[in-house]
């Protein structure tokens, strides 16, 4: 893990492909939701420049066009944003006609015509208003890779003592970031060593999750990727390990804070409910060698989370979100045994336990038909 396998570029292209998506499917949204349409105004989704606007205003035909923009706001430039970064290649505009005839089912005139738009997309370039979004785009990938260059190496360390080994590094992440006016976190696995990033967060002020996220990309697909034999459940599970193992437990690692404070994307909160207390015996599964208790550090996580929880406001988002936790349930000591005999298990051996709860409640809980023993893994 000494060897970096993430790096930082801004694409122009991909600046304003990101940017365009988000347009498209924000006045699509605005149109079914009013209220978010001054909203999207100030925070610049909507008419990000003038030269934006007018470029819209001037390809209403292609707008209109239900083969490349549909109802649900999806659009042709979601696609075009993977190929974006070959832009600066001889191969661009044979890949751009591959994706516009095979994904979109063009036909040749709109091929051609669809040739035309993005010569005037390219041009959008040079003006000032449009240099200018990219100029700021290049200052806010500068200070994200300074971050990242100055924690990585203490980050990636620290994951690799919750391991317990040290993943074979087999592929690279080249992250390109986009102009920040909405959060943008788009990942394409193009082959089993290789995945593109494009990666922004809106209004995010707090530089450690911006590093656990990045965490997240840095350890899934470059150290610890699905394998050919995961079933749909496996992947799940795998990728909730995943988001504790990084979103979370680096947040917490760098922040002190819990666990809850960081909501990951697209966070399944059924499946994390159900990881969340294994992961904890797995988390601390080797503390004693540390001279600590594993029983205790388990409470003390549970208490930290369960306190966050408790002053999440009635109806808020995050409660909801995490109301599946079940902490008054959750027995450390059951937890901690069920990991006893299980120092060396790898992620992927954690993907296959068995994540019957009852296992890990406390005895008024537990569900009294079920005849789950707490060191039964299921296999």
């Amino acid at each position: 893990m000494s060897k970096s396998n993430m790096n930082f570029a801004v694409n122009e292209d991909s600046v304003l492909c990101n940017i365009m998506n988000g347009e498209i499917r924000a006045r699509i949204i605005s149109k079914r939701n009013s209220s978010k349409k001054e909203l999207y105004k100030k925070r610049g989704v909507i008419n990000t420049s003038p030269t934006i606007k007018n470029f819209i205003i001037n390809h209403k035909e292609i707008f209109g066009n239900q083969k490349l923009v549909h109802g649900d706001g999806s659009n042709f430039f979601d696609e075009i944003l993977s190929i974006s970064p070959l832009s600066e290649s001889e191969n661009y505009k044979d890949a751009l006609k591959t994706r516009l005839e095979y994904q979109y089912g063009l036909t040749e005139d709109e091929i051609i015509d669809m040739m035309a738009f993005f010569e005037e997309f390219k041009q959008m370039e040079q003006s000032p208003d449009v240099k200018k979004i990219i100029d700021d785009t290049e200052v806010y990938k500068d200070s994200i890779e300074r971050a990242w260059k100055s924690n990585e190496s203490k980050i990636m360390k620290y994951v690799k003592s919750i391991l317990g080994y040290e993943p074979e590094n087999i592929g690279k992440v080249s992250t390109y970031i986009v102009y920040p006016n909405f959060d943008t976190h788009r990942c394409y696995q193009l082959s089993s060593n290789k995945t593109l990033l494009f990666f922004a967060k809106s209004g995010e002020t707090d530089p450690n999750k911006i590093l656990a996220f990045l965490t997240h990309q840095a350890v899934h697909q470059p150290i610890l990727p699905y394998k050919p034999t995961m079933t749909q459940k496996d992947k799940e599970i795998f990728h909730s390990f995943i988001k504790f193992l990084t979103d979370k437990d680096v947040y917490n690692y760098l922040s002190g804070k819990s666990y809850l404070d960081i909501v990951t994307r697209g966070e399944n909160p059924e499946v994390m409910a159900k990881v969340y207390p294994f992961w904890l015996g797995y988390r601390y599964r080797n503390i004693d060698k540390q001279g600590e208790d594993p029983v205790q550090a388990i409470q003390t996580a549970i208490n930290r989370d369960k306190d966050y929880f408790d002053k999440l406001p009635e109806n808020s988002k995050k409660r909801k979100l995490y109301s599946k936790y079940e902490f008054e349930k959750l027995d450390a000591r059951k937890i901690a045994t069920l990991f006893r005999e299980r120092r060396g298990i790898t992620p992927y051996q954690f993907a296959k336990l068995d994540f019957n709860r009852d296992s890990i409640y406390k005895e008024k809980y537990v569900n009294k038909k079920s005849t789950v023993s707490p060191t039964t893994d299921g296999r």
